[in-house]
């Protein structure tokens, strides 16, 4: 019994350890800048410090290294207590109690001191905190020294120290889903203590039957696994301004890909031996094995499971989900649009039987030839020596006639070549089919029958209809960008508004980027970018992103604002494969010229061609483009004041 307590534990150990590890790499990936991450990532560090102690000591024969080991997992030990002074201290600056956390920040940096005090005294091999006592079994290593009892103190009002700080945040939080994570953490908070407190120096292990230790540890180590697993999902994200949705969703997939994979991986490596006793062959031969099942199993499982889980996460939102979700398969993409243009041109060609042929459509540059059947020779010299731009002209001024085909002789004829115009259900032009051929032959159709012509037309109809699709999608994808700040934006408004507190709810009150008349206050500030009584007075001065800027600016406010306004039009500025006749390089050339070179209205609206009526248009729309830029800045600097609490 006593064996099979002891290698139970050893496999709750690797958990313990698997856990505690993927889940302190996680929360220093997500959210390294926030300070009550970091505490987190003490209280997990000394969690991995004393269980790696413990793990190598169950399989230590040597006294000398059971001795060391012994010794070295101390630090684990004493991070705890200053880890949870750190963890309170941190948690009531995002709370009502920010004030009383800053004024006992220097209590965070006595714990740590003591720590390292304590540690010392137990590495260097004193006898004041630990000494070592008679073994008794595989337990028994240690007694405890006459300052240990000041490690318990420190230890329990460190504790204490935690507790107190969650209840204060939660009498503050406003929010229920604030309320609930920390109920959750109020609950789970005492996972990092009941994993390293050393126990079994505080009651003599004589004084309990061996098994019922083994058992209790069992016990421990598998409370300690659930426990620390809620406490970091109920403040790895305290600041992060993402919806809940998000967190759950990342927080399951890195626990499957992570700690759910470790464990199963730990739990077949112990079951090899047995098994291979059972079956009378060599561990290793299974190993290989296992290793080569389990690499193929577990990705698989993993993907089974995932929508299940993510169904239960978007529970109220499931259908719009598994929409988005499938929308990759559904899409026609401009790689499928280039496989069905060079297929219905081949088709169309070989019907008609035509030995050339090519397709003109719309992409990022323009108009150009987007499919070609037969001589690439033939197409070149024709597109040389007749410019697609100069046909295009011609092709659009062709009379629209939904009942048109092949045969109906609506070309443009251009040398050898026929060019049918393909238009949208509407009369939008699309492009064109160009076909090495005389109308002659195009009316004869080769011979063709009745339904080789119908197919042929409707080839040519399908081609619309696809060109037609590929448009709509550009033009839902560009809205969607457009609309994506504004998605983020409101984002992190709910998960600000979702953490408020009474103390944090004011600065959100007065937080002017949600002010209703930002956009108005933006084109004032522009309005005066050189200077002027609307800049000098303007309410932007109060932004966190020109607080920080006033050092750099010479403690002026003026000069800061004007700093933030020019990088805001900079960030709008394209990039440089962008086609220069887009609308991105059309408003940051109005917003250069009119407010950063001081143009007049006339000016800018003549250099880009375009009424003084179209330039007030498209300046309100650049104007609001700014002013979401500075809305990003802004929400990018809160949470960098945020991490550096």
């Amino acid at each position: 019994m006593v064996a099979l307590l002891e290698r139970i534990n050893e496999i709750l150990f690797a958990a313990v350890l698997i856990v505690s590890f993927s889940l302190l790499a996680y929360v220093i990936l997500q959210n390294w800048r926030s300070d009550i991450v970091r505490a987190l990532g003490v209280l997990l560090t000394g969690v991995i410090i004393a269980y790696s102690g413990d793990l190598l000591l169950s399989r230590a024969q040597r006294p000398e290294t059971i001795e060391f080991l012994g010794r070295a997992q101390w630090l684990g030990i004493v991070l705890v207590p200053a880890g949870y002074i750190h963890f309170a201290n941190a948690l009531l600056s995002f709370g009502s109690a920010s004030a009383l956390a800053q004024r006992w920040r220097k209590s965070v940096y006595a714990a740590y001191i003591a720590s390292l005090a304590i540690f010392l005294l137990v590495v260097l091999g004193t006898n004041l905190v630990i000494h070592t006592g008679t073994p008794s079994g595989p337990i028994a290593r240690f007694k405890a020294g006459p300052i240990f009892w000041f490690y318990v103190f420190f230890f329990g009002l460190a504790a204490l120290s935690a507790l107190i700080a969650i209840l204060i945040v939660r009498r503050s939080a406003l929010t229920p889903a604030q309320q609930r994570r920390l109920n959750y953490l109020g609950a789970t908070f005492a996972a990092p203590g009941i994993g390293v407190f050393p126990f079994l120096l505080v009651a003599s292990p004589n004084m309990v039957p061996l098994t019922l230790i083994l058992a209790l540890q069992a016990v421990a180590s598998m409370i300690v696994i659930v426990m620390v697993t809620v406490m970091t999902y109920s403040v790895a994200f305290q600041g992060m301004l993402i919806p809940e949705r998000l967190i759950k969703q990342d927080f399951v997939r890195w626990w499957l890909y992570g700690p759910f994979v470790g464990i199963s991986t730990i739990l077949f490596i112990q079951a090899v031996p047995v098994i291979a006793q059972y079956l009378g062959l060599p561990p290793e031969t299974l190993i290989t094995f296992g290793v080569m099942v389990m690499t193929v199993l577990m990705p698989i499982f993993v993907t089974q499971v995932k929508p299940y889980l993510d169904a239960l996460i978007y529970r109220q939102d499931h259908s719009e989900i598994d929409y988005l979700r499938n929308l990759p398969r559904n899409m026609f993409t401009r790689a499928d649009l280039r496989a069905l243009l060079e297929n219905s041109l081949v088709a169309i060609c070989s019907a008609l039987q035509v030995q050339t042929g090519f397709i003109i459509a719309p992409g990022e540059d323009g108009f150009s030839v987007k499919a070609i059947w037969g001589s690439r020779r033939v197409i070149r010299r024709f597109v040389n020596e007749h410019p697609i731009v100069e046909l295009l002209p011609q092709l659009e001024r062709m009379p629209y006639d939904a009942s048109a085909s092949l045969d109906s002789g609506s070309f443009v004829v251009v040398n050898t070549f026929c060019l049918l115009p393909l238009r949208s259900p509407d009369g939008i032009f699309l492009g064109a089919i160009g076909l090495e051929a005389t109308p002659e032959h195009l009316q004869r159709n080769g011979g063709m029958s009745a339904e080789m012509r119908r197919m042929v037309t409707g080839l040519a109809h399908q081609i619309e209809l696809a060109l037609t699709t590929v448009q709509m999608q550009r033009q839902i994808f560009d809205a969607l960008r457009g609309l994506a700040p504004e998605m983020e934006s409101l984002q992190k408004l709910s998960s600000r508004l979702e953490q408020a507190t009474p103390a944090t709810l004011s600065s959100i009150e007065d937080d002017i980027v949600l002010h209703p008349d930002f956009p108005q206050l933006v084109k004032d500030a522009l309005s005066q970018l050189w200077g002027g009584p609307k800049l000098a007075e303007s309410p932007l001065l109060g932004l966190r992103i020109v607080r920080r800027l006033l050092a750099e600016q010479g403690g002026s406010p003026t000069r800061a604002l004007q700093a933030v306004l020019r990088q805001a039009i900079a960030n709008l500025r394209p990039d440089d494969q962008i086609d220069p006749s887009a609308q991105e390089w059309l408003l940051y050339n109005l917003l250069e010229g009119r407010f950063l070179r001081r143009q007049t209205v006339r000016d800018v609206a003549h250099r880009l061609a375009m009424s003084e009526s179209d330039f007030y248009r498209k300046q309100r729309i650049a104007i609001e483009e700014v002013a979401r830029q500075i809305v990003l800045m802004e929400e990018h600097e809160y949470e960098n004041s945020s991490g550096r609490r």
